[in-house]
């Protein structure tokens, strides 16, 4: 198997790394531990030897964790296995439940503490918009799931069928935007301004996840799926 070349990534990560140091360095990463399904406790070992012990592809796991790490991080094409295609559809799907199980919800608990400080009007304004934010974020994942599906279903067919694949556009970031925007400027004096922090932090936090995940979509995703049809 070809070597991934992490070249155009400022963070060193390789498979001699001790996961304590990986997550002492970079704690954002336990998010995507737990979407992998790898279970604390550590103990003393390298990322290749977690990687051997949990069945996972270590050029895989660091590609994952650059790409978390860094929204220009752009993994080498030639690079790619075609055997990380299935691993990668279940790592996007473990995300898609993240959102729906944790990140939403709890966005929408913080909102609930702040609409209790707020006039009849500004409440009803902001639960609109989170409501429809949320609405569009669901169908947006509901999309993604008939892709995962086509692909996972194909893998054991014919993945020339996935050749007009297209991974739906989005405006995430626009709206994740307008409300924040919403928070910032218009809610009154009378929401305290750490509860309005904490709903920021937690709507800024989603949508830069949700930034990496489209970019898994597009710079590892499709590019394992068009070398599984190059290569049929």
């Amino acid at each position: 198997m070809n070597k991934i070349q992490f070249s155009n990534s400022a963070t060193h990560l390789s498979p001699e790394m001790k996961i304590f140091e990986l997550i002492d360095a970079h704690p954002s990463l336990l998010s995507l531990f737990s979407r992998l399904e790898i279970t604390l406790p550590f103990g003393d070992i390298s990322a290749e030897q977690l990687c051997q012990r949990d069945g996972y592809s270590v050029e895989l796991f660091l590609t994952l964790c650059h790409m978390h790490l860094n929204t220009s991080y752009r993994p080498a094409i030639e690079a790619l296995s075609e055997d990380m295609l299935l691993p990668v559809v279940g790592y996007l799907r473990a995300t898609h439940r993240y959102y729906t199980d944790y990140m939403l919800p709890h966005a929408g608990e913080h909102l609930d503490e702040i609409l209790e400080h707020c006039d009849p009007l500004s409440q009803k304004t902001l639960k609109r918009f989170y409501s429809d934010y949320v609405a569009y974020i669901e169908q947006h994942l509901r999309d993604e799931e008939q892709i995962f599906a086509a692909i996972e279903s194909a893998s054991t067919g014919d993945i020339r069928a996935l050749a007009q694949l297209e991974v739906p556009h989005n405006d995430i970031n626009d709206r994740t935007n307008d409300i924040a925007s919403l928070i910032i400027k218009c809610l009154p004096e009378s929401a305290p301004t750490p509860l309005r922090c904490s709903m920021l932090s937690h709507i800024y936090a989603l949508r830069d996840d949700l930034t990496r995940h489209h970019n898994m979509e597009v710079y590892l995703l499709r590019p394992l799926v068009d070398k599984r049809i190059n290569n049929k």
